[in-house]
């Protein structure tokens, strides 16, 4: 294991990193599974973050993103349950894999809901997991954070010679042998190994950036620091404190909120299109997922809707240019505030 998170970068944690390293690895065969609690799939994310490796410690155990794929595939298809649950306790881990998992859970947001909670760490590459969730819970002692990208060195030359050991390596390429660990690393393989840390570094920013609808300024202000608990919802890196089974409660309440919304906002619709005699398009008002002001436009620019606006004047009209002059419904409001997001 040590091995693979020698001489390339990291988004990990640096302490768990120095406590992985003088662990001992065995391989694991194991297969993670979602549980479903009042209709949410909750995926465990757990340990360090590798591409497709399988092992464990005695006190590490190992996810990878493959197996993280392949659960919030299933869960999105699941009629089962109607909202996922990211379970995140890890330092992060490996680079490989990482930015394709984040960016496939951060579109899969419009199939589903999806959440992330940090229970209890959510580090570096495991909060960028985290990032692509629309909402981030976070309890009392959990921390996120750890924005940043780390690579090591293992040089043990010093350590050959003391074993009167020698080793000579015949390659070609000027380049070739830089990240050897049994000689020093030249200017040039520092070089090269930092410029691949800094583009690594402007990904993971801006991806958290978008992810978290702030600035990368706002991100890249926090050094790579790990905050807890309440602190993390100051700097817009999560959202809400609360403990794994308060979350569960307020992610069932939310979903039966927006369902009630969305209902509110397809009966509007279908007043619209029965009014402008357009019932025909209703369906696809709804599979576009518009928002009532959004039905109006279109309906208003039809040149067919036109005439049945002129025919049917005092009712349609009432309804497409009145709504403004008197409290529009509190469930509509949120219906809109609902689809617009």
């Amino acid at each position: 294991m040590i091995q693979k998170l020698m001489n390339k970068p990291l988004l990990i944690n640096p302490q768990s990193l120095e406590m992985i390293s003088s662990m001992e690895w065995f391989p694991a065969e194991k297969e993670i599974a979602y549980n479903i609690h009042n209709s949410i799939a909750v995926i465990p994310i757990h340990g360090l973050l590798t591409k497709n490796c399988q092992c464990d410690s005695h006190f590490f155990v190992t996810t990878s993103y493959n197996e993280i794929h392949e659960l919030v595939a299933t869960a999105l298809e699941d009629s089962k349950n109607n909202s996922i649950l990211l379970d995140i306790d890890s330092p992060g881990g490996e680079v490989g894999g990482l930015f394709d998992l984040v960016d496939f859970i951060y579109e899969s947001r419009e199939a589903k809901p999806i959440y992330a909670i940090a229970n209890d760490h959510a580090f570096s590459g495991a909060y960028a997991i985290a990032s692509a969730a629309s909402k981030i819970f976070v309890n009392r002692t959990s921390g996120v954070g750890s924005i940043g990208v780390i690579a090591t060195h293992l040089d043990i030359s010093e350590y050959d010679k003391k074993e009167g050991m020698k080793y000579m390596t015949i390659f070609a390429g000027d380049k070739k042998n830089d990240l050897s660990p049994h000689q020093p690393l030249s200017d040039d393989a520092i070089s090269d190994l930092q410029k691949e840390v800094n583009r690594l570094y402007g990904m993971f920013v801006a991806m958290v950036a978008r992810n978290r609808n702030v600035s990368s300024a706002q991100v890249k202000a926090t050094q790579a620091a790990t905050y807890f608990g309440a602190d993390s919802l100051s700097l817009g890196l999560a959202d809400e404190v609360c403990d794994g089974r308060k979350c569960l409660q307020i992610i069932g309440g939310k979903m039966t909120e927006d369902i009630e919304v969305y209902k509110a906002a397809v009966l509007e619709i279908s007043k619209l299109c029965k009014l402008a005699h357009a019932e025909n398009k209703m369906a696809e008002f709804i599979e576009q997922q518009l928002t009532p002001d959004q039905v109006k436009e279109k309906l208003l620019a039809s040149a067919s809707t036109q005439n049945a606006i002129a025919d049917h004047d005092s009712e349609i009209m009432s309804t497409v240019y009145h709504q403004g002059k008197t409290a529009e419904n509190p469930v509509i409001s949120a219906a809109k505030a609902r689809l617009n997001k």
